[in-house]
């Protein structure tokens, strides 16, 4: 005799979107967890900025990826919107820039973008570890010399580090509990997870333009010697 959850397609429903939503909390929240611990509202354990910034991004990356079916920026940035926005809303209004500055700056530049905004002045980011929300999103101005002896004025976002990691975090519980109750979400979940790993054609490989025939030479002829 079947057994009758097998014989319920809305039980079964039911039960691989549990199955999705506890891949999403062992392959991506348990894992950003153990890469990155603090003690307090300070006290990281990876002690560089840099590292913490590059790290939330890639998160943020993947789960755009896995949320909107597509590694384009922009699904990036709807994981901002929607689910930090949920945590805080000044994700909300602000996320496409954070990902401009920071994840664009951060992984190509290796510092955040600076922004010339319509009238001239000059915003940048800057980090603190206070933990507190008061003290996030706020603008400073700082002078700045330069080395012609001129000083100009410097508008910064404030953002704390550890606040987030915790909205991060909160953010992946929301989208786990939208999986679980979410057909719609929990397939285009299921389908961005089988095809991230689905192959490329060399040729697209071949056709960029910081590409060339001995990249891929070099592994056909280790293959031709197996």
């Amino acid at each position: 005799m079947t057994h009758a959850r097998y014989d319920n397609p809305e039980l079964a429903k039911a039960m691989y979107r549990d199955m999705n939503a506890e891949s999403v909390m062992e392959y991506v929240k348990v894992p950003l967890e153990e890469a990155i611990h603090f003690e307090g509202e300070r006290a990281f354990l990876v002690a560089s900025d840099d590292l913490l910034i590059l790290l939330v991004f890639s998160y943020i990356n993947f789960l755009g990826y896995l949320y909107k079916g597509s590694d384009k920026p922009v699904c990036a940035v709807d994981f901002i919107r929607d689910y930090l926005g949920k945590i805080d809303q000044r994700y909300v209004e602000v996320g496409g820039l954070l990902y401009v500055v920071l994840r664009h700056g951060m992984f190509h530049l290796a510092t955040p973008k600076r922004i010339k905004l319509r009238d001239g002045k000059i915003l940048d980011v800057s980090f603190h570890r206070t933990g507190r929300r008061e003290d996030s999103f706020k603008i400073e101005k700082w002078p700045e010399p330069r080395r012609t002896g001129e000083i100009i004025d410097i508008y910064r976002l404030t953002l704390d580090i550890p606040l987030l990691y915790r909205d991060l975090l909160s953010a992946i519980n929301k989208y786990i509990e939208d999986i679980r109750d979410c057909q719609e979400l929990s397939d285009t979940f299921s389908r961005a997870l089988e095809t991230r790993r689905k192959p490329e054609r060399v040729e697209s490989f071949l056709g960029r333009s910081y590409t060339q025939d001995s990249d891929i030479d070099f592994i056909m002829k280790q293959i031709s010697n197996l």
